[in-house]
């Protein structure tokens, strides 16, 4: 791989990461809701279900856990995407 294409490759990670840790939010919710489950998420006995149809979860622990391990995984691709632009970088001197 040459450096051109090391350092777009790293610009794209970081750019990546940062979308997942910026929309980790609306990728749990309603992405991973729907994927997984409700109940799957906050666990069965924080869902309660309404008349009208819908549903309230009631563990906000749950939730917050679940977006903070999304924004973790967007944390961690960005720094590699930033290691791989160092990276590149010192291959560059001579």
């Amino acid at each position: 791989m040459n450096i051109a294409s090391k350092s777009a490759f790293g610009w794209l990670m970081v750019g990546a990461g940062l979308c997942i840790v910026v929309c980790s939010q609306k990728i749990v919710f309603p992405g991973l809701e729907s994927l997984l489950g409700i109940e799957t998420i906050v666990g069965k006995q924080n869902v309660v279900y309404l008349p009208e149809g819908g549903y309230a979860y009631t563990n906000p622990g749950a939730m917050l856990r679940w977006i903070l391990s999304v924004a973790a995984v967007g944390v961690v691709l960005a720094a590699t995407g930033c290691a791989v632009l160092f990276r590149s970088r010192r291959v560059q001197l001579p």
